[in-house]
């Protein structure tokens, strides 16, 4: 059956028989597929039959929908389909993106339409090189579109900010805003939203009648182990450690 959406895929599997074929076309019998990727594009259809070995098989698999407002950066409709090809730099995205998923990553609505674009322009890479020659920032943000940003961004502090939202904000597109915003604030906006948040979670801590949970919810994430887990990343200590240390001085 023809697939309605491109996707690309990551495998960890090892089969003792079996094979695969996109189109109909040359078929695989590899047996080894782990850390392999495929990509399947709109129209085409992959195949096949496996046998696997005894241990725990997976396929994390990513639909691709490129946004017609960042045609240049991410068009894939031209790219052929491939089964079972190794990159370091889509293998290492792909990974980061099942991270924000199953929760043992950063999870994060910025970060996660980041991982995205960046998948899309790392796919046209893999394939062709000269699209790694992109249009260079014609300056970054106005004075006016970082204010707009910063105010977005302080008010909507406990919810789920996206990169969607924070280019319409300053009408540009999602892939050149995230390329300008980075060249006016030496951070890209998911990072950005991250250190706001705990920013903001640093002031709430000194707030003893505050759970770490409360403290989680209000600075926008899921519960006290997600801020955990991107306190300690951000500033080195948890923030139990961290409201202690405050205290003590």
């Amino acid at each position: 059956m023809k697939g309605e959406a491109a996707y690309l895929a990551l495998h960890d599997f090892v089969r003792s028989d079996g094979e695969t074929t996109i189109n109909g076309g040359s078929r695989s019998t590899l047996t080894d597929v782990r850390d392999k990727l495929t990509f399947v594009r709109v129209g085409s259809s992959a195949e096949g039959w496996n046998c696997f070995k005894g241990r725990v098989s997976s396929v994390f698999a990513v639909h691709l929908a490129p946004l017609s407002s960042d045609q240049y950066a991410n068009d894939i409709s031209n790219i052929p389909p491939s089964l079972y090809f190794e990159n370091s730099n889509l293998k290492s995205t792909l990974q980061k993106l099942q991270g924000v998923l199953d929760g043992s990553g950063i999870v994060d609505r910025a970060y996660a339409e980041t991982l995205g674009l960046l998948l899309l322009w790392e796919l046209r890479h893999a394939v062709d090189p000269k699209y790694s020659q992109l249009k260079p920032v014609r300056g970054g943000l106005t004075v006016l579109q970082l204010k707009r940003i910063k105010e977005f961004v302080g008010v909507h502090i406990s919810k789920g900010i996206g990169i969607s939202e924070l280019a319409n904000l300053v009408e540009l597109s999602q892939f050149h805003f995230i390329r300008a915003f980075k060249s006016s604030v030496g951070l890209s906006p998911y990072q950005y939203v991250l250190s706001a948040r705990i920013g903001v979670a640093k002031e709430m801590l000194s707030k003893r009648e505050l759970s770490i949970a409360d403290v989680a919810l209000g600075v926008g994430f899921r519960d006290a182990s997600q801020l955990n887990r991107v306190f300690r990343k951000l500033v080195g200590v948890t923030p139990t450690a961290f409201r202690r240390e405050s205290g003590s001085r």
